[in-house]
């Protein structure tokens, strides 16, 4: 295994960027689509490559705001603390439990700088994905909710500047 990490801003996104996105959100099932869309909302975009065939991704991207309201983790409060979310974070199958979640979460922090962050992810579902975010300083605040995708239980998890 050889992996690549690249690190896309951006301004440097191309049409190639925006199909490896969307074809691995397609396969993740775990946001709506337009999936092609996606990449645009992105300020950085970490791709992973194994031999030069995309394995793995986790982005910087607009939050979601709809994630901030009564219905979901009902903390407005908090709503305007918050401009980015680190999400879009897809390993593929065969690849898990190698620290490539890790290695993205850690390139995208080095590129993002400070600044207050946000997540969302399965509670009990992704396991893993909780473990990374609380060792990256993220804490789970509000509410848990049903995903309309899915019917898992997700949670809100915020990172302040430190």
């Amino acid at each position: 295994m050889n992996f690549i990490y690249k690190i896309i801003s951006k301004t440097d996104i191309n049409v190639s960027h925006r199909q490896i996105v969307a074809q691995m959100l397609e396969e993740q099932q775990k946001v709506e689509s337009p999936y092609e869309r996606k990449a645009d909302r992105c300020k950085f975009i970490c791709i992973v490559t194994d031999n030069e065939i995309p394995i793995a991704m986790g982005a910087i991207k607009e939050k979601t705001k709809k994630d901030f309201t009564s219905a979901k983790a009902n903390l407005s409060e908090y709503a305007n603390k918050f401009e980015w979310e680190l999400g879009y974070m897809y390993v593929k199958k065969g690849y898990e439990g190698l620290g490539i979640a890790t290695t993205i979460v850690k390139k995208l922090f080095t590129q993002f700088g400070e600044g207050n962050l946000m997540a969302s992810t399965e509670i009990t579902e992704n396991p893993g994905m909780v473990k990374i975010l609380k060792k990256y300083g993220f804490i789970h605040y509000g509410k848990t909710w049903k995903s309309v995708k899915h019917e898992n239980d997700l949670g809100l998890f915020l990172r302040f500047k430190q």
